[in-house]
């Protein structure tokens, strides 16, 4: 009786995998399209799934000899085990080359053209061709002009989340149907797949083409980092989103497995490389902002701004000029792409680099009284602009701004009386001393000698 359930089983059985399923679909995997290896393979899992079930708890009332499911294994699906592995990986390559295509061709983007332009500007960078621009033009090819920027759109949500499926269903296929001591290896690979696919094929292409095509920090034009900031922002979603998959999904099925160390630093190795294209861009982006501050800064201002015997009774043109572009075209493009810490570390280092510039700027100008109200007036904007930074240190540097100005206007005679309250102490004397040379009577005036000597500031 035993004998008979068995060998019906194994026909039943036999029979329904030999209809369900293409050997040939695993034997020789590359000849197929990704909808087909799809189908066989969710086929074959769900097939042996069953089987084993039934061979292992449904049938043991009849048979209680353990060899019954690894018998029906060995008959059944061994020859589809065997190439399991092939048909596997193949599927996740091509498939994850039809989920790029499919959305690069939904947005009008040539993925290989622009790969190709990439390429060739990453090479001439690397070269250091000091002609770069020369060459360029010469050949009648401008990188900056090949492609339009697709709206920071070259990071989908919707390919993150297939990629991250197609990759989850493997390795739950991998756990049911690998051979144990094959196991981790092929989880690895799938590992190694879905980083090379996503990682390089999708987020790092993005973050390369925005670079390839970006306009130069020194360049004329008013920066336009909205597409840059979209993508960044997109780039912290998807990046969250394969954290997350693989501290679900991958990082438990190699526990305690001789390739788990290995998956961790192949994961840490790239995703580390990302994070540096990111901050690079994000330093150039900040570059580009500052720079566009230096060019308002030393277009719009007066040769007479601070020299004139009326003050306006309100900011600068370069004042107005400058805080507008910030308030608008960098604080409202920045909040949403942008947040949290990324956010906050991004506005500190914006605010410093602002800072340096504006003082750089101030320094080159001479100042009567009157010129000293008007660069306090354009003060109290510069600060309240900077005040949406939300940055305690960068407020901190604006206020110093701030008080520093008091040394313009002061009579020369209570200069040392501001000097000891102590509320620039912290600044370096020898630039105080070159701070207080921009007012326009200090040879007038003598202040020179009004001025408290090095010993005497350190020692307050």
């Amino acid at each position: 009786m035993t004998r008979f359930i068995r060998e019906m089983f194994d026909k039943q059985v036999y029979q329904k995998v030999k209809i369900s399923l293409d050997a040939e679909c695993f034997s020789h995997p590359e000849k197929y399209q990704p909808s087909k290896l799809k189908h066989n393979l969710i086929t074959l899992a769900d097939l042996y799934s069953r089987a084993m079930k039934l061979a292992s708890e449904d049938l043991a009332k009849y048979d209680n000899d353990i060899s019954f499911a690894n018998d029906l294994k060995k008959k059944v699906f061994s020859s589809y085990l065997t190439n399991y592995r092939k048909a596997e990986l193949e599927y996740l390559t091509k498939s994850s080359q039809e989920i790029l295509e499919e959305f690069y061709s939904l947005i009008n983007h040539d993925k290989k053209e622009q790969a190709d332009a990439i390429q060739m500007h990453i090479k001439n960078v690397k070269s250091r061709l000091h002609n770069f621009r020369e060459n360029m033009s010469a050949s009648g090819t401008n990188l900056h002009e090949q492609a339009e920027m697709p709206n920071g759109q070259l990071l989908s949500f919707n390919v993150t989340t297939s990629l991250l499926e197609i990759h989850s269903r493997a390795v739950d296929r991998c756990v049911l149907l690998a051979d144990p001591k094959d196991r981790s290896t092929i989880l690895r690979e799938i590992a190694v797949s879905l980083l090379n696919n996503f990682v390089k094929d999708h987020l790092e292409y993005a973050i390369d083409f925005y670079t390839a095509h970006r306009p130069p920090v020194d360049s004329r034009n008013e920066p336009v980092i909205g597409d840059f900031l979209t993508t960044v922002g997109n780039a912290s979603v998807t990046y969250h989103t394969l954290e997350k998959c693989f501290n679900d999904t991958i990082l438990p099925s190699i526990a305690s497995t001789e390739v788990q160390s290995e998956v961790r630093k192949i994961r840490q190795t790239e995703m580390r490389r990302v994070e540096e294209k990111i901050s690079l861009e994000i330093n150039h982006c900040i570059n580009s902002i500052v720079n566009w501050v230096k060019i308002l800064l030393k277009n719009k201002q007066e040769k007479d701004d601070f020299m004139s015997d009326g003050c306006l009774q309100k900011p600068t043109t370069a004042c107005n000029e400058v805080c507008r572009f910030i308030l608008t075209n960098v604080l409202g493009t920045m909040n949403g792409p942008i947040d949290g810490e990324n956010l906050q570390h991004v506005m500190m280092e914006l605010g410093v680099r602002f800072h340096g510039a504006l003082l750089d700027h101030l320094m080159g100008y001479q100042y009567n009284v009157v010129g000293a109200m008007q660069l306090i007036q354009d003060l109290h904007k510069y600060t309240a602009t900077v005040k949406r930074f939300k940055d305690p240190f960068v407020d901190e540097l604006f206020e110093g701004l701030n008080k520093l100005c008091n040394l313009l206007v002061v009579d020369p005679e209570q200069l040392i009386e501001f000097w000891n309250l102590g509320s620039l102490a912290h600044i370096e004397h020898g630039f105080l001393v070159q701070f207080v040379k921009l007012r326009a009577d200090y040879r007038r005036n003598n202040i020179q000698s009004k001025l408290p000597s090095f010993g005497t500031h350190v020692r307050q």
